[in-house]
């Protein structure tokens, strides 16, 4: 048997392609590949960051392909975003303006959220305090996450309780702000290696609505967001992204966890589909991504999703390695050593940069989007599972 493990990267508004690409996943009848993944590929693990932490909570919950297409169709702006509530009005008249005209949408200010109101900023140091109250008012976001929450409760479903009982296994990624360490929710238990009594030090066990809402808190964008750190003590989150968009070392602890409990064998190779917001190039091919920027929100796209694939990159040479000796390990065995896992890495990716509002912006872009994803995954597979 092959494991199978599904990467959802962050991106905002762009996680319509991730709905494309589990569309292309879940067909039952593929051409162009081979006959083994030609049916319904369907993922054993599921590892998400940001708002590839909402479409992967959605999936592991199982919501159907259809379903999850017709849940982007269907998103604006005001389900997801909102004013903060402590914005004064001059300041909310100016923001809800320039948002509109980067977004063609008018984003209401919401009435509670997530932030403790005494965590809000000052964010301009007026004098006297009461002419900052009237003109700035106390925010520390430019927008708040407290539709996002609801679209997750009302329209999504999401349940904690049937996360936990799902058969997948799905994590997702938040960074601590004051460590700067990436913390991962699981709705597994996910052993430490060394100890495999004992849980994992950076994996903590359960997934709600508030920890999803984490995993997507852009900073300064969204607020941070409130939750518990391993220890049960407080601890604050923002978005996983911060650290590594696009993880695939929660992938091997998953696959470790499943091992453990369904008695998989340590030598079953790993299919990990990776989905990706940022183009990407395999060795050897034109390495040239992008022409150099013209304007400064090129620039700013440009530089964003350099910095998002960084991560991803060193990961990926860290895999690399560790398949090499998997491999020397199958030929020549050495008692006591760790067996390593043979991953098999498909990146699914669009052909071109994405604006960088399309972060924010989460229509009309989402029917295209889908339909880059689902193009993007069918061609992934019929180069790395060619027919024939």
């Amino acid at each position: 048997m092959t494991i199978r493990a599904l990467i959802l990267s962050g991106g905002g508004g762009r996680g319509a392609f991730h709905a494309g690409v589990f569309k292309y996943l879940s067909e039952t009848q593929k051409s162009g590949v081979d006959a083994v993944h030609q049916g319904a590929w369907m993922p054993d693990i599921v590892v998400g960051t940001s708002i590839g932490a909402v479409n992967g909570a959605a999936i592991t919950q199982g919501m159907s392909a259809a379903a999850l297409e017709d849940f982007w169709l269907n998103t604006y702006e005001h389900h997801i975003q909102g004013l903060p509530p402590g914005m004064a009005a001059p300041t909310r008249a100016i923001t809800a303006r320039v948002m509109e005209r980067a977004l063609g949408a008018r984003l209401p200010q919401v009435r509670y959220s997530g932030q403790a109101p005494e965590e809000d900023w000052n964010p301009l140091p007026f004098r006297p305090g009461w002419l900052n109250r009237r003109t700035v008012g106390r925010f520390s976001s430019l927008l708040d996450t407290a539709p996002l929450r609801e679209t997750l409760a009302n329209r999504l479903k999401i349940d904690a309780t049937r996360i936990a009982n799902s058969r997948t296994v799905l994590m997702i990624c938040a960074t601590n702000v004051e460590t700067g360490r990436q913390t991962i929710f699981s709705n597994r238990f996910i052993p430490a290696r060394e100890a495999p009594d004992q849980a994992h030090p950076d994996v903590i066990q359960g997934v709600t609505i508030n920890r999803i809402v984490a995993s997507c808190s852009i900073p300064m964008v969204y607020p941070w967001t409130r939750d518990e750190d391993a220890q049960g003590s407080e601890a604050y989150y923002w978005d996983g992204a911060v650290v590594a968009n696009t993880p695939l070392s929660p992938v091997l602890k998953a696959a470790r966890a499943l091992q453990d409990s369904e008695n998989r064998a340590p030598d079953e190779e790993l299919e990990a589909v990776v989905v990706m917001m940022t183009p990407w190039r395999d060795k050897g091919e034109d390495a040239k991504l992008h022409p150099r920027p013209q304007s400064f929100f090129e620039a700013v796209t440009v530089t964003l999703d350099w910095a998002l694939l960084a991560s991803f990159r060193e990961t990926l040479k860290l895999t690399e390695t560790f398949n090499a000796l998997a491999r020397q390990q199958r030929e020549h065995p050495i008692p006591g050593m760790p067996q390593y896992r043979v991953v098999k890495v498909t990146v699914v990716a669009p052909p071109e940069f994405l604006p960088v509002t399309s972060i924010l912006d989460y229509q009309p872009h989402a029917k295209g989007l889908i339909a880059q994803g689902y193009t993007a995954a069918a061609a992934a597979f019929a180069k790395q599972y060619p027919a024939g």
